[in-house]
């Protein structure tokens, strides 16, 4: 296994780690709770921090391994091109939830209470829903990365 693929398995474990972390703090069981706009931002201040020190450590790890085998840290045109699919696939699925979204939102708008609603006006929803697309993105990104590198 490559280092970029290890990278990869590495950086899709800390963004599930730290997306449950996020989930634990603005969920109340299975729920959305109404939280307070300083919660929310000291949440996603700890969100940010967490994914930057996990990153920070995977870097680290990662260039002890390189240490014994100086050729593999290097990208190459092969490992650039993989980035650059999973990268398409990442905007693939991030356009795909706005749009479930925006779509939802215009069908309950006309349809009425005939869909599960998604209250998208309560900020505390709406930032979950938000962060968890990004999250989405980034690990269909990483799961993409590991897919073409295991092809």
């Amino acid at each position: 296994m490559s280092n970029h693929e290890k990278h990869a398995w590495a950086s899709l474990l800390v963004a599930i780690l730290v997306w449950l972390y996020f989930t634990m703090r603005m969920t109340a069981g299975w729920a959305i709770a109404e939280v307070t706009v300083r919660h929310m931002i000291w949440t996603y201040i700890a969100v940010i921090i967490l994914l930057i020190v996990a990153h920070a450590l995977i870097a680290v790890a990662l260039a002890a391994l390189v240490a014994r085998d100086a050729g593999e840290a290097v990208k190459d045109e092969r490992d650039r091109a993989l980035e650059a699919r999973a990268e398409r696939v990442e905007g693939y699925v991030v356009l795909a939830a706005i749009n479930i979204l925006i779509i939802h939102a215009l069908a309950h708008a006309a349809l009425g209470h005939v869909l599960p609603h998604i209250e998208l006006t309560s900020l505390p929803t709406l930032v979950f829903v938000l962060l968890s697309t990004l999250f989405a993105g980034h690990a269909a990104k990483q799961v993409a990365l590991i897919w073409m590198y295991r092809k």
